[in-house]
C-alpha cells in the first residue's frame, strides 16, 4: 500500500468515527428543535475533525468534510423521520449524492498525503503561527461548517413538510445535477491542461475556462441555489432562507476567488489580461481587450 492510499484509509477511518460521534450527539439531543440538535451534532464533528487535524498536524483533514458531511445529515434527518419512501425527498437525496460523489472523488483524485497541506491553510498558519490550532479551529473549519449548514436549513425544512413534487422542486433537482456536471467537466478539462502543460505557468483558456474564470466555483454556488429552490418550492414565499445562498455566493465572490487570483497573479503576471476578458464566475460571452490584442500581435 502506497503512502496516499495508506492516508486515505486513515481518513476513511477517521471519517467513519466522526460519522459515529454525530449519530450518537444527535440521539442523545433528543430534547431540542431538531434543526438545532442536527447543528449541534454538525459542530461536534466538526470538532472531532478538528482533533485529529491537530494529532496528524495537517488542516487539510478537514477537506472532505464539505462534500461529505450534508448528505450525511440530510440521510440522518430522513431515516429519523421514517420519510425514505417519499419522491421528492429521494430526487433531494440523489441530486446532492451525485454533487457530494463527484467533489469528493475529486478531492480524494487530487490528494497526495498528510507531507502536504491546502496553501490557504499554509498562509492562516504563517501569518500567527502560536494561535494557529485556534485559527484552524474558527477560520479553516467552523467557519464553513456554519456556511454550509445555513444551507441545509431550507432543505431540512423541506423534509420537515414534505411537500408534493413541483415544477420547483424539480428544476431544484436539475440545477444540482447540471451544477454537478459543470464542476466535473471543469475540473476534467483543468486536469488535462495541466498534465499537457506541466511545468509550466500558463493560464487555461479551454473549455468552460475560456468563459469563466472558475467554472468549478461557478457550479458549486449553483448547487446550493438548486438547494435553495426545494425550500421555495415547498413554501412560495421569499424569507430569511433566501440570505443562505447569496451568502454562499458572497463566500467566493469576495473570499474565495479574490485569494485565489491573488495567488495565481504572483506567478503568471499575464493572468491580469485573462481577468479582463473573462467572467469572473457566471459562464459569460468572453470579451476581447486592446491591451491584450496589442500584446498578443506584439
Amino acid at each position: 500500500m502506497n503512502k496516499k492510499h495508506q492516508s486515505l484509509g486513515i481518513i476513511l477511518a477517521i471519517y467513519l468515527f466522526t460519522f459515529m460521534v454525530g449519530i450518537f450527539a444527535f440521539l442523545l439531543l433528543k430534547d431540542i428543535h431538531l434543526i438545532l440538535r442536527l447543528f449541534l451534532s454538525d459542530i461536534m464533528m466538526t470538532l472531532v475533525i478538528w482533533i485529529f487535524s491537530l494529532i496528524l498536524k495537517n488542516a487539510s483533514l478537514y477537506d472532505p468534510y464539505w462534500s461529505v458531511i450534508p448528505p450525511f445529515l440530510l440521510i440522518l434527518v430522513v431515516i429519523y423521520l421514517d420519510l425514505l419512501s417519499f419522491s421528492p425527498i429521494i430526487w433531494l437525496l440523489i441530486a446532492l449524492l451525485l454533487w457530494a460523489l463527484r467533489l469528493t472523488y475529486n478531492w480524494a483524485s487530487l490528494w497526495t498525503g498528510f507531507d502536504h497541506m491546502d496553501w490557504r491553510y499554509e498562509k492562516i498558519k504563517k501569518v500567527a503561527p502560536k494561535i494557529y490550532p485556534l485559527s484552524n479551529l474558527l477560520a479553516i473549519q467552523i467557519f464553513p461548517t456554519i456556511i454550509v449548514f445555513i444551507q441545509l436549513i431550507g432543505a431540512l425544512r423541506f423534509i420537515e413538510e414534505n411537500p408534493s413534487l413541483n415544477w420547483i422542486i424539480l428544476t431544484g433537482g436539475m440545477m444540482i445535477i447540471l451544477a454537478t456536471a459543470i464542476q466535473l467537466i471543469a475540473d476534467e478539462q483543468m486536469k488535462r491542461f495541466k498534465k499537457a502543460h506541466q511545468g509550466q505557468k500558463l493560464c487555461i483558456e479551454e473549455g468552460l475556462w475560456k468563459y469563466s474564470r472558475h467554472p468549478n466555483y461557478f457550479g458549486e454556488v449553483l448547487v446550493w441555489w438548486g438547494v435553495y429552490l426545494f425550500y421555495l418550492g415547498t413554501f412560495r414565499v421569499l424569507d430569511l432562507i433566501i440570505l443562505a445562498p447569496i451568502a454562499m455566493t458572497g463566500l467566493f465572490l469576495f473570499i474565495s476567488i479574490p485569494w485565489m487570483e491573488k495567488k495565481i497573479l504572483e506567478t503568471r503576471p499575464e493572468y491580469k489580461y485573462y481577468q479582463k476578458r473573462v467572467s469572473m464566475l457566471i459562464l459569460f460571452f468572453r470579451k476581447e481587450t486592446s491591451s491584450y490584442m496589442n500584446k498578443k500581435n506584439a
